[in-house]
């Protein structure tokens, strides 16, 4: 394929450079010079340099020859607009934001998230090792007059071990997170009120966990949050008297530990048995401590023990007007005569038949 010299007959356009080529033996498909694209052949009487000579037609992908002459030949009728027979629901929906979806979640608030679960976990240990001291306890009475079996005192030692050390573990995590949970609780009533919490944060964690502190400012802190809730006065006073006893069960606990622990210091065969019967009433008496702490905790939230929603008391008053009754109409009942027996018949027929006769005989 050359450039076309003088007046051919035909020729191609390249699409990409516009240099016409002429048609020789058979069209071309590439363009010699730039690789572009030739166009069908046209006259040498084209009229502008690189015009197309071809218009698009679009037809189905799956379309043959045979199909499309039916569909050419078919005389189509004109179809309706395409319209929706509803509002359609598929559109963008204008979702307002939540302004707290992103608001950055602080420690505190992570930890006061766990807060009941570790308060369970710490009591059902504590639970566990009580039984194993009362377990141990009863194996030091039976061995007085019998042999114990290696396997027996493992289990018991094993137990022992176990429920104390995790306790003692689980349990100063539920003291952090319990701290973490009233600290949030403060925040949240003061905001009710209006107000910013006066206390300081880490000075609440600070007297919360010390040993001996903490016996007191828990109970004075939890006393603050239920006066500012400004909840009914029968409410009130039922989580002071519950805050009240907790904190009994919160200092006894805390004394027995110090107790405990002044009691191991004896060496006597006797004092150890006794350290194993008060070790046992020592875990009992935390783990009441730690279902009344989650006793209170839920109270705060408007929850009962078991987690489900408190039930409002319902209060039921008698009412004092009279109650008006509507007025009925008499009813007019139909009146029903007697029925006429046969006698009181005849004693009417018998005085015309007589008159009947005299006539006649006259």
């Amino acid at each position: 394929m050359t450039p076309p010299q003088g007046r051919a007959q035909a020729f191609q356009v390249c699409a990409r450079c516009s240099t016409r080529w002429a048609v020789g033996a058979r069209p071309g498909t590439w363009c010699p010079r730039c690789h572009g694209v030739l166009l069908s052949p046209v006259s040498a009487r084209a009229p502008a340099q690189g015009r197309r000579n071809f218009r698009w037609i679009a037809r189905p992908a799956t379309s043959n020859s045979a199909t499309s002459n039916s569909r050419t030949a078919r005389t189509t009728a004109p179809t309706p607009t395409p319209r929706y027979d509803s509002t359609p629901s598929w559109g963008l929906h204008d979702i307002p934001r939540d302004p707290t979806a992103n608001r950055r979640v602080g420690r505190v608030e992570q930890y006061a998230a766990n807060a009941q679960m570790l308060v369970i976990v710490t009591a059902a240990l504590l639970t566990l090792a009580a039984f194993a001291e009362v377990f141990r306890y009863a194996i030091l009475l039976y061995n007085r007059t019998r042999l114990l079996s290696p396997i027996t005192l493992a289990v018991s030692d094993a137990l022992v071990l176990f429920a104390q050390v995790g306790a003692l573990v689980v349990g100063l995590f539920a003291l952090i997170s319990s701290s973490c949970w009233l600290i949030e609780q403060r925040r949240r009533a003061f905001a009710a009120a209006g107000a910013t919490d006066p206390r300081s944060v880490r000075w609440m964690l600070l007297l919360s966990m010390l040993p001996l502190v903490r016996i007191v400012m828990p109970g004075v802190y939890l006393t603050e949050v239920v006066r500012l809730r400004g909840d009914s006065e029968a409410d009130v006073s039922r989580e002071i008297s519950l805050v009240r006893v907790w904190w009994g069960v919160w200092a006894t606990s805390n004394a027995l530990v110090v107790v405990q622990l002044l009691w191991n210091l004896q060496s006597g065969l006797q004092a150890r048995a006794d350290g194993v019967l008060l070790s046992a009433v020592v875990a009992a008496v935390a783990a009441a401590s730690a279902v009344l702490t989650l006793a209170v905790m839920r109270r705060f939230e408007g929850r009962t023990l078991r987690g489900s929603a408190r039930a409002r008391p319902t209060r039921w008053v008698i009412a004092t007007g009279k109650e008006r009754r509507p007025e009925h109409k008499p009813e007019h009942k139909p009146e029903h005569k007697p029925e006429r027996q046969p006698e009181d018949e005849r004693a009417e027929q018998e005085p015309a038949l007589q008159k009947a006769g005299a006539v006649t005989a006259s």
